[in-house]
């Protein structure tokens, strides 16, 4: 769910019937869902905590003089943070293929919570989380994807346009997991602008 995708035919009933009695998650309109908008924020903090805590980035290294948040450089870091630590620590994660999507959303609460908020969005059927930064009265939305041989960048672009509208925004982050062992990480970090369906979007690979 983590992921923005539905869950595995090899997910036991009992696992789905425990979740389901603890009412940790809910099914609507034949769609498995978290139960509630507090879980929905306090499940991958649960599952992030020992990690966020234990990553040295500061809040105001990313407040410009005006109190502005700078997501541009807080990105940037990321993409520093997963290629040197990042990438490791995910590993640890029981939940294997949810790894960055769990340290990024970690990373991310580490500085935001000094001083706004972030807000998540389960894409199910979608492979995408997004997320919603809240920093004093702006809002910066950044969809998290990872890279699938089945799925063109296109698609992933029409995907956070269409967020981007829900949300009213004229601009975004994607950010977009390579997990092929086979490509070097030269290839794998880049940062890239585009313009797509009247949307700004910075393209973000990790």
């Amino acid at each position: 769910m983590l992921l923005g995708t539905r869950p595995s035919a090899e997910l036991l009933d009992d696992d789905l019937g425990y979740v389901l009695g603890l009412g940790l998650v809910r099914v609507e309109c034949g769609e498995l869902q978290i139960a509630n908008p507090i879980y929905r924020e306090v499940i991958p903090r649960a599952l992030t905590w020992a990690q966020q805590i234990s990553i040295h980035q500061p809040t105001e290294w990313y407040v410009r003089p005006d109190g502005a948040l700078d997501v541009p450089g807080l990105l940037a870091a990321w993409q520093v943070f997963w290629r040197k630590d990042g990438h490791l620590a995910a590993e640890g994660f029981g939940y294997r293929e949810a790894g960055p999507h769990l340290m990024l959303m970690a990373f991310l609460q580490r500085v935001v919570n000094g001083g706004g908020r972030v807000e998540r969005e389960y894409g199910l059927g979608r492979g995408a989380l997004d997320l919603m930064i809240f920093w004093r009265a702006e809002r910066y939305a950044i969809e998290v994807k990872i890279r699938r041989d089945t799925e063109t960048e296109a698609e992933a672009l029409d995907q956070v346009a269409r967020y981007l509208d829900r949300a009213g925004l004229g601009e975004g982050w994607l950010v977009l997991f390579d997990l092929r062992k086979e490509v070097s990480w030269v290839d794998k970090l880049f940062v890239r602008d585009v313009e797509h369906a009247a949307k700004q979007i910075r393209i973000m690979g990790c």
